[in-house]
């Protein structure tokens, strides 16, 4: 169940995580050396100062160019002192123009910092090479391909879109350990498909203790296993120690009646019926008013499959739904119908307000994605999945349960 969705969630996270492991950590290495170099300056020692010697030999002045004697005059000692100042600035300006400081290592420049401003430095580094900080050039390009792939799986486009959208938001700019990037992608979108699975709960069981009796219609496309859910919940509701009574409220179907009554009869649950042809909305009501009268919990209301695109039977349900002003209208999709779940959801909603939705044969549907997508378009739970054609085959609906199998 959901195998196919479960596969292309896992390829989404490879993916993504494949995408930012495409930066290296030596990178990040060359990094902090160059905010190192930028911080450390670089001490120059003043060059000596060489004085030249011309080649060749002394040759002594002739007496005639000879002056007289002077007598030597002492320099103060403080002229003395700014000469040899003034000299030196010249010959380390000099010296700084003509070789440029040589680059030195990571490593040596660490050695002249004070303790405190190397551990930090060494901190930063450590941080750099063992963390990433994800960019949002690192995601997007991989972001329309994650799409394609979930909308392979049933998934419809908004929902898709809101998936790589929170995964844009929870990765971008955060600072992820490099063993746990796959861990905290698939964390995202666990909870990212959670968020679209858990809407507002519709306990049937809770409700039928504060409501007697809980009047409930089924509503759906031709075909859905309408009868055979309103069977399977009358199970459970007299396995929880209630009086379930089944509505044939599908007079069109040819053997609708006789497959609920069938039911029925298995089972040891009530049937009230009409013949074919009645009007729906006046056999639920009777079934309503038997209900109250003969201390029944539920009434549990078939109704004769009708096409969503179909303005005149979709009007008829909107009659049989103001006439009974049922407690919950659920509606039963069949997991097989892919994209168009939604579009039924859709138009069912709009017609006559959706309480919670059945998910039948989903025990044969492996993509899965209609079940998100059902859900998210018209904010409404998804009360139990069909996995089966026994009357034991209708689980209830873990939103917590699905998100973790999904990204496990």
């Amino acid at each position: 169940m959901f195998g196919f969705l479960k596969k292309k969630l896992k390829e989404s996270v490879d993916k993504i995580a494949s995408a930012i492991k495409g930066g290296e950590p030596e990178k990040a290495e060359e990094h902090i050396a160059e905010q190192v170099e930028v911080s450390t300056p670089v001490q120059i020692e003043p060059a000596p100062i060489e004085l030249e010697a011309k080649a060749g030999p002394v040759e002594a002045p002739d007496e005639e160019e000879l002056e007289p004697e002077q007598p030597v005059q002492e320099v103060p000692a403080e002229v003395k002192e700014e000469m040899v100042k003034e000299v030196k600035e010249a010959a380390v300006e000099h010296e700084a123009e003509e070789k440029p400081a040589p680059k030195r290592g990571l490593l040596a420049r660490l050695r002249g910092k004070p303790k405190e401003e190397k551990a930090g430095i060494v901190e930063r580094l450590k941080k750099a090479v063992t963390e990433k900080v994800i960019e949002e050039k690192d995601i997007v390009p991989v972001l329309s391909d994650i799409q394609t792939g979930l909308l392979e799986s049933d998934v419809a486009v908004e929902v898709a879109e809101k998936i790589t959208d929170d995964l844009k938001a929870a990765l971008v700019g955060k600072s992820i350990p490099r063993g746990q990037l796959e861990q905290v992608i698939k964390e995202s979108m666990r909870k990212s498909v959670f968020e679209i699975l858990n809407q507002p709960d519709q306990d049937m069981f809770k409700l039928a203790k504060t409501k007697k009796p809980l009047k409930v219609i089924f509503l759906g496309f031709n075909g859905t296993g309408k009868t055979t859910s309103i069977a399977k919940l009358a199970h459970k509701f007299k396995a929880a120690g209630m009086r379930p009574v089944m509505a044939a409220g599908d007079t069109f179907r040819a053997a609708a009646i006789d497959q609920l009554e069938e039911h029925g009869r298995r089972l040891g649950v009530d049937v009230i019926k009409q013949k074919y042809g009645s009007d729906s909305a006046a056999v639920i009501f009777d079934a309503i008013k038997a209900a109250e009268a003969r201390g029944y919990d539920v009434v549990l209301a078939d109704t004769a499959g009708r096409s969503h695109a179909n303005l005149n039977l979709m009007d008829e349900i909107k009659k049989v739904i103001r006439v009974n002003k049922p407690d919950l209208k659920v509606l039963v999709i069949d997991s097989l119908t892919g994209n168009d779940a939604v579009e039924q959801a859709r138009t069912f909603n709009e017609a006559v307000g959706v309480d919670g939705v059945i998910m039948t044969k989903a025990d044969v549907y492996e993509k899965g994605g209609a079940v998100l997508s059902t859900s998210w378009a018209i904010k409404k739970p998804i009360l139990y999945i069909g996995v089966g054609q026994g009357y034991d085959d209708l689980q209830p609906f873990d939103a917590k349960k699905i998100a973790d199998g999904l990204l496990a």
